[in-house]
């Protein structure tokens, strides 16, 4: 006897005009039901799990994953504040600087504090406590300071990297610093 599959669709519902949140820039984080996005600061962003992926990137391709996570995560952060200049002209690079470190706690990042050490050569500290990444193992290491490293040479208008990757597990903070 042959049992018969059940079928389940789950569609997106469709919203009307006055579900959708007015664009305001001052509010960082705006979620348009109408068009179905997410958007910080105007940039348009996903919530995705990129530890999964780290882990089947690992298995597939060793060491390598590391230079793939790295290049993927530093342009989005590239992206990120590149979009946040161009969709919020009226504020300032450390103005904005500083609203994308405030929005991380709402996008699951965890807390972030950022100092920057000089400018020149630019060279800032980065602290993440409660990080998604609670480990240095695999390509992992490279997802949060790959992206800052990102950000920030967005924000100096230089290519910089992430050096001195550390994670405190009795503390629960990830660690690194951004320079050349």
């Amino acid at each position: 006897m042959q049992k018969t599959a059940r079928t389940t669709e789950c569609d997106a519902t469709e919203r009307t005009n006055h579900d959708r949140e007015p664009e305001d820039e001052g509010k960082g984080v705006v979620h348009d039901s109408m068009n179905g996005e997410l958007r910080l600061l105007g940039a348009r962003r996903m919530v995705m799990n990129p530890l999964a992926m780290c882990d089947k990137l690992d298995k597939m391709f060793g060491s390598g994953a590391e230079a793939i996570v790295h290049y993927m995560l530093f342009e989005s952060g590239r992206d990120t504040f590149d979009t946040m200049i161009n969709n919020n002209r009226n504020k300032s690079r450390g103005e904005l600087l500083k609203m994308l470190v405030d929005l991380q706690p709402n996008t699951g990042w965890g807390y972030v504090s950022l100092t920057i050490i000089r400018t020149d050569p630019p060279s800032v500290n980065i602290v993440v406590r409660n990080p998604p990444v609670k480990s240095v193992k695999g390509s992992q290491k490279q997802i949060i300071g790959s992206y800052w490293a990102g950000v920030l040479s967005g924000y100096f208008n230089r290519q910089l990297v992430s050096k001195n990757i550390s994670y405190d597990a009795e503390k629960d903070e990830f660690a690194c610093t951004v320079t050349v």
